[in-house]
């Protein structure tokens, strides 16, 4: 009970945080409140009409038929059943188009919310989101957290507002209800406490299921994408149809816990209405006398239905809005990242990158242990670099480090002896890695990627990477468009055309992390000779296994153990 009694605490606690959030930045939401409001009043005059329509009751003395018979002759209308019935048509229609707006105003507010999370939460995966946490973290993970939670934020105003409406429209019909009768606003009282009781069993269901699903949306995203990133080695190994019978047995499962979700959820606005007909039928069995006239009989079940209604709205409403506030697990959290600074400003740095130095660098990945640890080294302008060592040493870690896209446990980098720092200078490093990321665009986008420059500077660059030839004799040449993962380029050509990429920006620091492990090896011979050339005052910094490589390079700095005990017979670095 106190475990069950802390969780709703902290889910009223998050819809608290979520809706000052909403108040604070969608100034469309006070509209929606105030149209709120004038919907509840009309429902009010509409619901209590039905009290002067029941003569024979004490209704027919009551203050409410009182202040409609005053209405009425104020109207120039005759206080009877018919002018009460036009009222409440013209009530009610009114009721119904501003309930109607109200709707198409929540969408509205709930889609613009899920517009700023999603480009807020992309704005925070590109410009702040930890590199050490995008390594140990799936491809679901970000495609729901940028997706599906972004989403149900959105849902979550229209969830939230909806199910507002439907409890004080539901309240206003029981206020109504107990001025037409005390004994039959008890009667629905105590049915609603009982059915109160069956519904939170059924939400408990709904929670527990769609935290799996929530899971297994994850797999499914994680499992789509790395298929389709490897479709090529799948083939090859002739396991297409395990991945689809896993896929699958994935997506079945999905499914049925999404349609249990939903059938729970049309349970929960079903059954009390179910039950409630069936209590009623049997009170109303034909030769059973009933206190009532027929007209207040009629009048009765009007205002009951428009209780059972609403309060169907609001379980609808509520039940999605608990299903979405549990699958995100913590909106705060996602409200304090779209709050967050995101603007990162870009440095121009004028003066060049002389030297870089690692003094003392230490790194570990928390439970995966440290992977560098104290490393000292110096690169220097016009002197060409070998990063080496087995796999796992930490090569690449240790150039996300010179990035300035992972900071060191311990230890500093220092940019010309700390005359320049480190985040301002990095917009003159540049990196290219083994597999270069290749966009669905034309080769000139895939070269610029947000920068200026001309033709001339592109052909310069493809030349340096042997390039230059083979793009002109294309039929589209700069324009010839890519496909997905640059498949219809061979692997050295994606791997040259991310160096091109690199050198269009004119780096101070050029980093290659196996950038040249696809090229032949007199290619390769022939474009880090042009890329030294090229870069002859400048730094060059290869991370590589291969031995022909780092002999190439002025000097040598290993990591995981000395140089010598990591050369294998065929002259590769393991």
């Amino acid at each position: 009970m106190a475990s069950a009694l802390a969780s709703i605490t902290a889910i009223v606690e998050q819809i608290i945080r979520y809706t000052v959030f909403v108040a604070q930045n969608f100034r469309a939401f006070y509209v929606v409140v105030a149209l709120t409001l004038l919907v509840l009043v009309l429902e009010y005059l509409a619901t209590s009409l039905m009290i002067p329509m029941a003569p024979g009751q004490t209704a027919v003395s009551s203050t409410v038929t009182q202040v409609w018979s005053r209405i009425a002759v104020q109207l120039g209308l005759e206080p009877v059943s018919k002018t009460w019935l036009w009222l409440f048509f013209m009530v009610m229609m009114v009721r119904l188009v501003l309930g109607y707006v109200l709707l198409v105003l929540t969408t509205w507010v709930g889609k613009r919310v899920h517009e700023t999370l999603h480009g807020k939460v992309f704005g925070h995966i590109m410009l702040l989101e930890p590199m050490e946490q995008v390594y140990t973290r799936s491809v679901g993970h970000y495609i729901t957290m940028a997706g599906d939670n972004t989403f149900r934020s959105g849902t979550i105003v229209s969830s939230l507002l909806q199910a507002a409406v439907g409890f004080f429209t539901a309240l206003v019909g029981m206020v109504v209800l107990y001025q037409f009768s005390s004994q039959v606003f008890a009667g629905v009282v105590l049915f609603l406490l009982a059915s109160m009781i069956l519904i939170f069993f059924l939400l408990r269901r709904v929670v527990r299921v769609n935290n799996r699903a929530v899971n297994l949306s994850w797999e499914l995203g994680t499992t789509l994408v790395e298929a389709l990133n490897s479709l090529r080695s799948i083939r090859s190994m002739q396991c297409e149809q395990i991945l689809i019978t896993t896929h699958a047995r994935q997506v079945h499962s999905y499914i049925r816990m999404l349609v249990e979700i939903d059938a729970i959820k049309m349970g929960v606005k079903a059954f009390p209405a179910i039950v409630l007909l069936l209590l009623a039928a049997v009170a109303l069995w034909p030769g059973n006398a009933v206190d009532m006239t027929d007209a207040a009989l009629f009048a009765g079940t009007i205002i009951i239905i428009r209780v059972f209604v609403s309060l169907g709205q609001m379980a609808t409403a509520g039940s999605q809005l608990l299903t979405d506030i549990r699958a995100i697990k913590d909106i705060t959290a996602l409200v304090e990242l779209v709050q967050e600074e995101q603007h990162v400003e870009k440095v121009t740095v004028s003066v060049p990158v002389r030297a870089l130095s690692l003094q003392q660098v230490s790194f570990g990945y928390g439970d995966s242990g440290r992977v560098l640890n104290d490393v000292s080294f110096r690169f220097e302008a016009g002197h060409t670099y070998a990063i080496v060592g087995p796999s796992g040493s930490g090569k690449s870690t240790l150039a996300d480090i010179l990035l300035g896209l992972s900071v060191p446990d311990g230890g500093v980098v220092t940019v010309n002896d700390g005359d320049l720092p480190l985040q301002a200078a990095r917009t003159r490093f540049m990196l290219v890695e083994q597999q270069p990321r290749i966009f669905s665009t034309s080769i000139k986008d895939n070269l610029l990627v947000g920068v200026q420059a001309s033709d001339d500077l592109l052909f310069t660059a493809l030349q340096t990477v042997n390039l230059d030839g083979m793009v002109r004799s294309l039929e589209r040449g700069l324009d010839t468009q890519l496909t997905y993962l640059g498949e219809n380029f061979s692997g050295g050509q994606r791997q040259r055309l991310g160096i091109a990429r690199a050198l269009v920006r004119r780096p101070d620091v050029l980093i290659l992390d196996e950038a040249t492990s696809a090229l032949d090896p007199a290619t390769r011979v022939e474009v880090v000779a042009k890329l030294r050339a090229l870069m002859h005052d400048r730094i060059i910094i290869f991370i590589t296994h291969d031995r022909e490589i780092s002999a190439l390079a002025d000097e040598v700095l290993p990591i995981g153990g000395p140089l010598q005990n990591m050369v294998s017979a065929s002259g590769r670095i393991d």
